[in-house]
């Protein structure tokens, strides 16, 4: 049909490009306008919603309306235009590769907001959004969900502009299906509270998930459920999990259930990223060792049984606010073994200690977060009040040395409120209130039986903590003046009781209180010129301590200087320098007489004085990025000094190990180097990265009675790159090598290197089969001249018996490795240790979605 463009000249030919299968949207579509020659006259791209908007030229008549996108079927046809906009049914179907023109297709930019597309990243193993995620260049998930922009954490992680989660978002990216995504956003220098924007400055970046229009206001549930056999520990395994979300435009909602003993550790899921801390937190003192397997992918060596159930709310309300609440339960059982060789090394010759380890871990935690907010462009309110109980307990069985088992009760307990309120009057005036309050409880005991005798430690703290502020921020042009001040205290409580040791000299039982009452001022000023953002503070402190026993009261006063410099030297390029000198107060942590009984060999005594640090930093980052072509790349340096009137202590005694501090003068340095960089490779719909940390810390310990200097070196190198072959086969590999070295004053250097090669290759004949296989080799330097071999082989083939539903058989370290061996670096010592490996499992799910 011929059409007279002359009747709509100056009317865009606008439309959506939807997925005929279910209608959702499809984003990054090349939608081309081309007339009966086959010239092109006209071109645009789909949005995350599938629309287009398209200006055809006036003269041009008989056009014809093309639309191409990577795994589906080209659609041509002659445009025809009633008025209405365009519904463009796209069908699955195999495409040339040499079809792909254009860069921007996967990753679009638009001021600081970065778009990637979900479905020019996905592959056909992946079923979550973290899948995906982890595969996008610029955007790093580590091992336990927390998720990186160019190397700096998120701040916040939005589903369709919400923050549903709060930091607990690995609950998302570890459930939402990625096909319900149509695209991730990244919003670079993202300000999360409206009031502050265009003032206060922000180096974070936000992620949001931009929904399917199918997946919208519709009930979501996909669940699996599988069985099967285990070899190591031999019996069955069971996995099964149900995920359900609603998204609306005033109600979202996430409740998921999850239980497994394959080893999937759920703990990770319920992490807080982004939670606000305070200033005082409590630590326990009880550190029992465990048998541990760095670099190694942790369900390998995690023998569970867990549970774990989450569901979280966000409402909006009539006048603009929204609340949130959020419960979490989980119930973990974890036992691990393995075998170690401690070496101190000492001027009077090195001290060896053997042990094989048995644990034996149960884990019962219950939190809840309730929020009510209202996020306006002149107004901020906030209110959160979570609470946080654990009850844990751990039972360790060592041989070797000296042979024992150790018992251990560590619960927790935490409630807080914080309120936050920010009140914008007109352009230039900010008033800003906020109050925190806190209470938390560590009670701890630590029973150790050996020979047939018990002696142990018994452990209580408890502390209050309030903190009162308020601010007045003042804007001229592009300079924001702000002052905070306010009161804050601190009231802890800390009664030890060691038992069962008297053939020791070391104080065995203690009441102390440490309190401090605090008033505080801290000016700000940020400035913004063109290409320059700077950031001045000056925060005062006036600390008054109370302590009881022999210690008496003090007053200190800090001052704590730092300056940033951020300079974006073209939109996609920016360098930051960052400056700081700092006088802190003392851990009040570290101020008790008693000797704790950390573990069933090891002694920490604290200081009876009061005692300062000071230290001043230098740190440089360089960012830039290239949306379009895929290119993203960080580096940043930093480098540190410190200093204290106290130096830490470390004697050895027979099998035991005392850690104390004397007073001495005590300077480190700390040194560290980050470099990230990754590209887009459009021709395979790949990625290619590359990673290295560096870092370094030198110190001196008083070992043996003698002043021993070390410096601890480590070093990561990692390149990576994925991709694929048309629908039918892709791949991910990853190489990582990782050296640490030790030097200890005149001592010759000790060095260890660890090569990790990791990869997978997904293999898809058909649309009914997908076949992965994949693992890891391993090879880890026990000493000099002597290496511990690995090849950790998995295999999966799963049916794809419809979008619904998928069958699946799984066989997991297929060559049934049992052992796991690695060399580490303490402080001044070496740990040679080997654990033990799930050994070959066979597993057979089936995975529904609604």
């Amino acid at each position: 049909m011929t059409i007279w463009l002359d009747c709509f000249a100056g009317n865009p030919v606008t439309g959506t490009v939807v997925q005929a299968s279910d209608q959702s949207p499809i984003a990054g579509a090349n939608v081309l306008l081309k007339n009966a020659e086959g010239k092109l006259l006209a071109y645009g791209v789909s949005d995350a919603n599938g629309q287009f908007s398209i200006m055809p030229p006036s003269t041009s008549e008989n056009l014809t309306i093309h639309v191409t996108i990577m795994g589906y079927r080209t659609y041509s046809t002659p445009l025809v235009l009633d008025g209405n906009p365009l519904v463009i049914r796209m069908e699955e179907g195999a495409f040339q590769l040499q079809e792909v023109t254009v860069k921007a297709d996967r990753i679009r930019e638009s001021g600081d907001t970065i778009t990637y597309n979900v479905g020019s990243f996905a592959q056909k193993q992946d079923r979550s959004i973290g899948d995906v995620l982890k595969r996008m260049p610029g955007i790093d998930v580590a091992n336990n969900g927390k998720i990186q922009y160019q190397g700096i954490d998120i701040n916040k992680f939005y589903i369709e502009g919400n923050d549903l989660l709060g930091g607990k978002y690995g609950i998302a990216t570890n459930g939402i299906a990625y096909d319900d995504i149509g695209a991730v956003e990244v919003m670079e220098n993202h300000q999360p509270m409206q009031v502050l924007r265009g003032l206060s400055f922000s180096d974070q970046a936000a992620i949001n998930l931009k929904m399917k229009n199918s997946a919208k206001a519709t009930f979501l549930v996909h669940g699996t459920l599988g069985g099967g056999w285990s070899e190591q520990p031999q019996g069955a395994l069971w996995q099964g999990d149900i995920f359900t979300m609603m998204v609306t435009g005033k109600y979202q909602m996430i409740t998921t259930l999850k239980g497994n003993n394959t080893g999937l550790n759920l703990s990770d899921e319920l992490l807080d990223f982004t939670s606000d801390k305070s200033d005082e937190e409590l630590d326990g003192y009880i550190a029992l060792s465990t048998p541990a397997t760095p670099n190694l992918q942790r369900n390998r060596s995690y023998f569970n049984r867990s549970w774990m159930v989450s569901s979280s709310h966000l409402l909006k309300t009539k006048n603009g606010g929204e609340f949130k609440a959020q419960i979490d339960y989980l119930n973990d059982r974890v036992s691990a073994q393995g075998a170690s060789t401690t070496t101190y090394f000492l001027e009077s010759g090195d001290q060896i200690v053997l042990e094989d380890k048995s644990s034996l871990s149960h884990r019962n935690a219950v939190a809840g977060k309730f929020s009510y907010e209202i996020n306006e462009k002149t107004y901020f309110l906030n209110n959160t009040l979570s609470a946080d109980f654990s009850w844990n307990d751990l039972t360790l069985n060592t041989t070797g040395s000296l042979p024992n088992t150790q018992s251990a009760w560590m619960p927790e307990y935490a409630v807080s409120n914080l309120l936050k309120v920010i009140k914008r009057f007109g352009n230039n005036k900010l008033v800003t209130f906020t109050s925190r309050n806190e209470w938390n409880s560590l009670p701890e005991k630590l029973t150790v039986t050996h020979e047939g005798q018990d002696y142990g430690q018994k452990i209580k703290q408890h502390a209050f903590y309030t903190d009162e502020r308020a601010s007045l921020g003042f804007v001229f042009n592009k300079v924001l003046l702000s002052l905070e001040a306010g009161v804050s205290g601190y009231f802890r409580n800390l009664d030890t009781n060691l038992f069962g040791v008297d053939r020791m000299d070391v104080t065995e039982t203690e009441a102390l209180t440490t309190d401090y009452l605090r008033v505080f001022a801290s000016p700000k000023f940020e400035w913004s010129y063109k290409k320059l953002e700077l950031t001045l503070n000056l925060p005062v402190n006036l600390y008054s301590y109370f302590f009881s026993g022999a210690m008496g009261n003090r007053t200190e006063f800090f001052l704590s200087p730092s300056l940033a410099a951020r300079f974006r030297l073209t939109p996609r390029m920016s360098l930051t320098l960052r400056g700081s000198a700092r006088r802190s107060p003392a851990s009040l942590h570290d101020i008790h007489d008693s000797s704790i009984l950390t573990d069933y060999r090891s002694f920490s005594a604290g200081v009876d004085d009061y005692y300062t640090s000071s230290g001043q930093s230098l740190s440089a980052t360089y960012s830039y990025r290239n949306a379009p072509s895929g290119i993203f790349v960080m580096a940043m340096g930093s480098y540190g000094w410190n200093k204290s009137k106290f130096g830490t202590v470390q004697n050895v005694v027979g099998d035991y190990v005392f850690h104390s501090y004397q007073s001495q003068p005590s300077d480190s340095r700390n040194a560290m180097a980050f470099f990230n960089a990754s590209k887009t490779l459009d021709f395979m719909r790949g990625a290619i990265g590359l990673k290295g940390i560096y870092s370094r810390m030198e110190n001196c310990l008083l070992s043996q009675g003698l002043p021993t200097d070390y410096r601890h070196d480590s070093f990561s190198l990692s390149p990576s790159i994925n991709g694929n072959i048309s629908t039918c086969l892709n791949w991910n590999f990853r190489f990582t090598w990782d050296k640490s070295r030790l030097k200890i004053s005149d001592m010759p250097d000790r060095n260890s290197n660890n090569y990790i090669y990791s990869g997978s290759v997904t293999l898809t004949p058909c649309s009914l089969i997908t076949w992965t296989t994949g693992g890891e080799y391993y090879r880890n330097q026990i000493e000099a001249g002597r290496y511990k071999e690995m090849f950790m082989l998995d295999t999966k083939l799963t049916f794809n018996i419809s979008k619904r539903m998928e069958v699946s058989a799984s066989a997991t370290n297929l060559l049934n490795r049992k052992e796991y061996s690695y060399t580490s670096y303490g402080t001044v010592s070496q740990y040679e240790r080997s654990s033990k490996l799930r050994g070959r499992e066979f597993l057979i799910s089936i995975y529904l979605k609604k």
